[in-house]
């Protein structure tokens, strides 16, 4: 960001919101008996910081004495002033950021399917969080819990970021209980309250899980990941967030860092990064297929549209064939995947289907294999018209 852009910025700031910062942020307030200027200081150890804010937009010179206000704010907080702009300029919250390291993405750009991919598995691995926070289990069979959809509602996606590939999440601080809904918290709330909050409850558990995670396998002891318990549980739901994140590239590297708010600073904030390789991968199949239940199937009716098709290419040889349904399941917003073999009679209704982009309703039961791929068995296929 230029220095034009954050002059043009700062007429969208609130000089309410801005001291709200401030105040927020340890600085303290001085009175000098003028009510159209706020008077503010900050003493770190030796260093004494002090600066002018303009409480009326009047000043001829408004625009570049809270230009003098944000390089204060940067100074003491080591960071450059678009960064502060930034957050003032969003409602207070932490920002999490999923990147991916490998040849493909070292010019800042990923491929789209890719890039689909991370912005789905960075969504799961924040809602699965909160589903383990708010009902902490070994395998949620319906990821629908209300209050974790509500945290999902209202995170952000911020603007992508070079250096490989950065998806960056912004999560904003929200209170809720089960019987309300999601109150989100603005500068004028207190430190405390941003402390407590929900979403900062669901940042702080994903990263100190990841590196529960990272150094149970770094020392070859799994089964501290599978004997969790009680309000410590990490879910097999979270496990399989993380190896797909990780599930595009052989030489894939996966870093997860959370730039904690500076409205809920404290000193033991847990880890900022976390990275995890491809090396993972299949030690963490390995655990999440130990934590899963035996899968006995789901009883059901999948109505959706057929992406794929394969078979035999000889019509007259041909017995069978493979089509990928892509189904929603319950109050799931996520758009799944089930592979289905079909006999040869339903199979060409199905080609038609796929042809002329028609729905199919398929009555079968649904099982998962190997951890994430996903199939119908015993189908019985019907087009929608």
């Amino acid at each position: 960001m230029t220095s034009s852009d954050i002059l043009k910025a700062i007429p969208e700031l609130k000089y309410t919101e801005i001291q709200a910062y401030l105040r927020n942020t340890g600085w303290q307030r001085v009175e000098t008996g003028k009510e159209s200027i706020a008077l503010f200081h900050k003493e770190i150890g030796q260093r004494f910081f002090e600066t002018l804010l303009p409480l009326s937009k009047d000043f001829a010179d408004y625009n570049e004495r809270v230009i003098d206000v944000l390089e204060s704010i940067a100074t003491v907080e080591n960071r450059e002033v678009h960064q502060v702009l930034t957050d003032l300029t969003h409602d207070p919250g932490d920002i999490v950021r999923f990147r991916v390291i490998n040849k493909d993405t070292i010019g800042g750009t990923i491929s789209f399917l890719e890039g689909f991919n991370l912005l789905e598995s960075a969504r799961k691995a924040l809602f699965t969080t909160a589903c383990d926070l708010i009902q902490p289990e070994k395998y949620h069979k319906r990821l629908g819990l209300k209050g974790a959809q509500q945290f999902i509602e209202e995170c952000r996606l911020g603007q992508t970021e070079k250096s490989s590939f950065i998806a960056s999440v912004i999560c904003p601080f929200i209170n809720q209980t089960p019987e309300e809904k999601a109150r989100k918290l603005t500068f004028f709330n207190k430190q405390e309250e941003f402390r407590n909050s929900f979403t900062r409850k669901v940042t702080l558990r994903m990263m100190k899980a990841l590196n529960i995670i990272k150094s149970a396998i770094d020392r070859g002891e799994e089964n501290r990941i599978i004997d969790l318990g009680g309000e410590n549980i990490i879910s097999a739901n979270f496990l399989e967030s993380i190896v797909e994140l990780n599930s595009t590239k052989e030489a894939t590297e996966i870093e997860i860092t959370t730039s904690w708010s500076v409205f809920a600073y404290e000193e033991d904030q847990g880890p900022g990064s976390i990275k995890f390789s491809n090396d993972y991968t299949p030690v963490l199949e390995t655990i999440i297929n130990r934590i899963r239940p035996s899968d006995e199937g789901i009883e059901d009716v999948f109505i959706g549209r057929i992406s794929q098709t394969k078979a035999d290419p000889d019509p007259h040889t041909r017995s069978e064939g493979e089509i990928i349904l892509n189904y929603v399941m319950g109050d799931e917003e996520k758009v799944s995947k089930a592979r289905v073999i079909l006999n040869a009679e339903d199979y060409e209704k199905a080609c038609v289907a796929h042809k002329s982009g028609q729905t199919v309703r398929i009555k079968g039961r649904l099982i998962t294999v190997g951890g994430r791929s996903k199939v119908i068995e015993m189908p019985k296929l019907e087009i929608v018209l």
